[in-house]
């Protein structure tokens, strides 16, 4: 049975659809006197944006703007540059348009506005006094969920690691999700987002914050139901659309049902806990400068073999969103072939199988198994035990 005692959170508002931006100007001037433009660098200058700043010009708002740079992933000092930016220019707004670093980074500004201090001294979860300035968010990218997320991640370069700012103030107000400004993404960077956000649907399904099955382990797992609903609806909308981000990369509908897809997927995540393979991803993204949603991506169906081999077969409910439930396949057959499905998306989508195009060899498996020290909360997490110092069975067969 699903447990009858949970929480569950979500406070942001959703505006979605095709063209949905032009709508922006008149919702904004009714919300805000001087909102902040917080653009990444890279897409600054697609026709969306320059809509909104002229119509907002035209309706009498004094708008600010601070690009944000797009060439790596924030870290705290860059955080504190922007939010002393940020707190000089006197804005009651502000306006996050960008791929999930970028959004991360203005949830994080949003709150440094309001609460003392630098980024470093909210390190962690629910260290966050005070609500930030408002903000509404616009990905660029469809992955990350950052629109959605109380989640804000940022690398500590002096210790060379990540850690996030968590807790109930981060997410954003509102969220707006309109194709418009993701069809002109690069398609590796569109892929990349693409793949991140189809692991947080696999992480968030089987976590064991998530909800109890009828297939094994319930005794294990003690959350809600809706995280798994989203992470359902969220397969569904990924699973079958993902495609088209390499062979109709212009289809509006179909990059819309992406968006969803990610949105959802953010939804389950951040109610449920991420799991192995995407925090896997962040040592290797700071000490080998891996993308993110490549490097979970890689390793996420590992993750999901060493939980079908331990006798975890709640994959088959989503399998049954692939080929129906007009079948006879046991639970164990529905998961190996699972598993098939999914490699022929990530072939698809060209997610690498091995760590050699990143330039990492056997000789960096033992450092590797050694930078996944700390990420034992998240390995609890998995519905099959696994020690963080038994994590090279995951690791090998990328490195040879």
């Amino acid at each position: 049975m699903y447990s009858s005692n949970f929480r569950f959170f979500l406070q942001t508002e959703l505006i979605c659809g095709v063209g949905v931006y032009k709508d922006l100007p008149d919702l904004l001037k009714s919300i805000c006197n001087r909102p902040l433009f917080l653009i990444d660098e890279n897409v600054a200058q697609i026709e969306p944006i320059g809509f909104l700043k002229s119509e907002l010009a035209k309706k009498g708002l004094d708008t600010e703007e601070i690009l944000l740079r797009g060439t790596e992933e924030p870290d705290y000092d860059y955080l504190d540059n922007v939010s002393d930016q940020a707190r000089n220019l006197s804005c009651d707004f502000i306006l996050a348009i960008g791929g999930g670093s970028a959004l991360d980074l203005a949830k994080a500004v949003a709150v440094l506005i309001t609460n003392t201090g630098s980024g470093l001294d909210y390190r962690g979860f629910d260290q966050v006094k005070k609500p930030g300035i408002t903000l509404m968010a616009i990905p660029t990218t469809a992955g990350t969920g950052s629109e959605v997320t109380i989640n804000a991640v940022f690398t500590n370069k002096q210790e060379n690691k990540k850690l996030g700012i968590n807790g109930a103030y981060m997410n954003a107000r509102y969220a707006v999700l309109d194709p418009s400004f993701t069809c002109l993404a690069p398609q590796k960077v569109a892929v990349s987002a693409g793949v991140d956000a189809m692991v947080h649907v696999l992480e968030s399904f089987v976590t064991t914050n998530a909800p109890p099955t009828n297939y094994g382990f319930s005794q294990r797992q003690n959350s809600n139901f809706l995280t798994r609903s989203f992470a359902r609806e969220a397969f569904s909308l990924l699973y079958h659309n993902l495609p088209a981000l390499i062979e109709d990369p212009q289809n509006m509908e179909r990059l819309l049902k992406i968006q969803l897809g990610a949105y959802y997927a953010g939804i389950s995540l951040f109610n449920s806990g991420s799991g192995i393979a995407g925090a896997m991803s962040y040592p290797l993204g700071v000490h080998y400068k891996i993308p993110h949603g490549i490097c979970g991506g890689m390793f996420a169906l590992s993750v999901v073999r060493y939980n079908i081999n331990g006798g975890y077969y709640g994959y088959s409910e989503l399998y049954e969103l692939i080929k129906g439930s007009a079948h006879t396949l046991s639970q164990e057959q529905m998961c190996e072939d699972f598993i098939s499905k999914m490699q022929e998306l990530f072939d698809t989508l060209d997610v690498p199988k091995s760590l050699s195009i990143f330039g990492i060899g056997q000789d960096r498996f033992e450092h590797i198994c050694e930078i996944m020290q700390g990420m034992q909360g998240a390995f609890d997490q998995n519905p099959v035990p696994l020690k963080v110092e038994d994590v090279g069975a995951i690791i090998r067969p990328f490195i040879n």
